[in-house]
């Protein structure tokens, strides 16, 4: 599957997305853990009940048609993008 600036890679168990990057400065990093929910929503708000700090609310960043993938992000204490994700519909 792809959408306008990545692709996923199916690898069985793992999935290795590509990601297209349009400006990136030194202090960032290029990894980024992406964690599958079942529901994004539920999600989202036990984390951030636990202090998680997202840099975003959930939103849609994609649609196969019929279903919306919805995601959201932070960044761990070492800078890395870790977001999770979910279909909605």
């Amino acid at each position: 599957m792809r959408g306008a600036s990545f692709s996923f890679l199916d690898g069985g168990n793992v999935q290795l997305t590509l990601n297209q990057i349009e400006e990136m400065t030194e202090d960032e990093s290029l990894t980024e853990i992406v964690i599958d929910v079942d529901d994004i929503t539920r999600a989202y708000e036990e984390l951030s009940d636990r202090g998680v700090p997202f840099e975003v609310e959930p939103r849609a960043v994609m649609s196969d048609g019929g279903r919306e993938l919805w995601a959201t992000h932070f960044r761990d204490p070492d800078g890395h993008l870790a977001s999770i994700v979910g279909w909605m519909g």
